[in-house]
């Protein structure tokens, strides 16, 4: 026998019903903000915590935090840490496929770069002591920095014992990377003016810079340029995130 017609119809619009339903979910989904996917991520384990050696030797490098979800995505964030001066100067942080995590970021960064493990506490530690010293300063973090760090959730920097190094031989550095454009460099000069005075800080310039960068006080003082330290060691500042 044929079925009933109004049955049929019924079920139709029970699984019309629920197709609309799972789409607005998805359509919400995708909808919601970077800092409340995070927020939502920060309640599973962690799954990597690291710095790369560059933090510690030439006082920038990046920092990750990531966490594995019950679907198998992975939530992370990563941060551009300058520790001379900046906090966090860039951020990268995302809720998306394992495998595009595991490609973009791990094995990218572990290839080009020497990456310590750090507990949970310690990277959170790091990240926000860096973002303190550089308030202090009068410098503020990029700006996606109040919405990658909600990945951090309840984790109490406390819990760690390492200690940190920020500025260098107890004062700020600013390094200017080949993309900081002279305003840039002329804003970030001054609040260093304001802060510590023309002897209370360091900076370094990846070219010689005309006189309208260098505000008054500064003007006519040696200036170092970005290329080798003291000892020897290449200085390479401008740092960018693995590319898709």
């Amino acid at each position: 026998m044929p079925s009933d017609p109004r049955k049929r119809q019924k079920q139709q619009e029970r699984r019309a019903a629920k197709r609309k339903a799972k789409h607005h979910q998805l359509a919400r989904d995708r909808q919601a903000g970077l800092a409340e996917q995070l927020e939502t991520a920060a309640r599973y384990p962690v799954l990597h915590s690291w710095a790369t050696e560059d933090f510690w030797t030439q006082g920038m490098g990046w920092v990750c935090l990531s966490r594995e979800l019950p679907n198998g995505s992975v939530a992370f964030a990563v941060f551009l840490v300058d520790r001379y001066c900046l906090g966090v100067k860039d951020v990268l942080a995302a809720v998306g496929p394992r495998s595009a995590y595991e490609n973009r970021i791990v094995r990218k960064t572990r290839s080009d770069y020497t990456v310590r493990d750090l507990s949970p506490a310690a990277t959170r530690k790091l990240v926000e002591g860096a973002v303190a010293y550089a308030g202090a300063l009068g410098l503020h973090p990029h700006p996606d920095y109040q919405k990658a760090r909600h990945i951090f959730g309840d984790i109490d920097p406390a819990e760690s014992a390492e200690e940190f190094e920020f500025g260098k031989d107890g004062q700020p550095f600013f390094i200017a990377g080949p993309r900081d454009t002279p305003e840039r460099c002329r804003q970030i000069l001054r609040t260093l003016l304001q802060a510590c005075g023309p002897d209370g800080f360091h900076y370094l310039m990846p070219v010689a810079p005309d006189a309208d960068v260098l505000p008054e006080p500064l003007r006519g003082r040696p200036t170092r340029l970005v290329g080798q330290d003291e000892s020897g060691t290449i200085l390479d500042y401008d740092v960018d995130f693995p590319e898709e």
